[in-house]
């Protein structure tokens, strides 16, 4: 077991005995089993959806990057020309898909989404950014957004966007 994961036990369990007795005394095991797992889930799923989607930009960085208004965001993810993870308050767009020397969108992010609109009849924003960010042995162990990134062919992303888009159709 990892540090991490030690002292992330070690935290809950130091938290879980300043609950107050009456409090804890009142669960059964298989409630107590059950909630334990809800709070670890509750605590660590920001660090496991920023895991799955990767790093993201929100709306106010994405409107100077673009030199477009929030309005003009909001039409793009409508659209399904830009990449947007509703969020709390704001809109979440994964950095992958933005070119920062030209201020712009990537190319090749276009495709992908065209794909995707065109085999589901829209963008599909949490299924396109969760397998963007998997890595794969058809991609060198690389994720398809690490792919691209590093300039390679894009042509092996489309192509395999184009079966998953086509299974998520079907």
């Amino acid at each position: 077991m990892s540090d991490s994961i030690e002292y992330l036990i070690a935290g809950f369990a130091e938290g879980v005995h300043k609950i107050p007795h009456e409090v804890s005394v009142s669960l059964d095991p298989v409630q107590a089993h059950r909630m334990g797992l809800e709070a670890a889930y509750a605590v660590l799923a920001p660090m496991i959806w920023a895991a799955r989607v990767g790093e993201t930009l929100e709306t106010t960085e994405v409107t100077r990057l673009l030199r477009v208004s929030r309005q003009a965001l909001a039409k793009r993810v409508a659209a399904g020309t830009l990449l947007g993870l509703p969020g709390r308050g704001t809109t979440h767009y994964p950095v992958w898909q933005f070119d920062f020397e030209n201020g712009s969108l990537r190319p090749d992010a276009r495709e992908i989404f065209e794909i995707f609109v065109t085999e589901l009849g829209k963008l599909d924003a949490y299924a396109l950014s969760v397998w963007m960010n998997t890595p794969s042995s058809s991609f060198d162990g690389l994720a398809p957004c690490e792919w691209l990134v590093k300039k390679r062919d894009p042509r092996p992303v489309f192509d395999a966007a184009r079966r998953v888009a086509g299974r998520l159709a079907s």
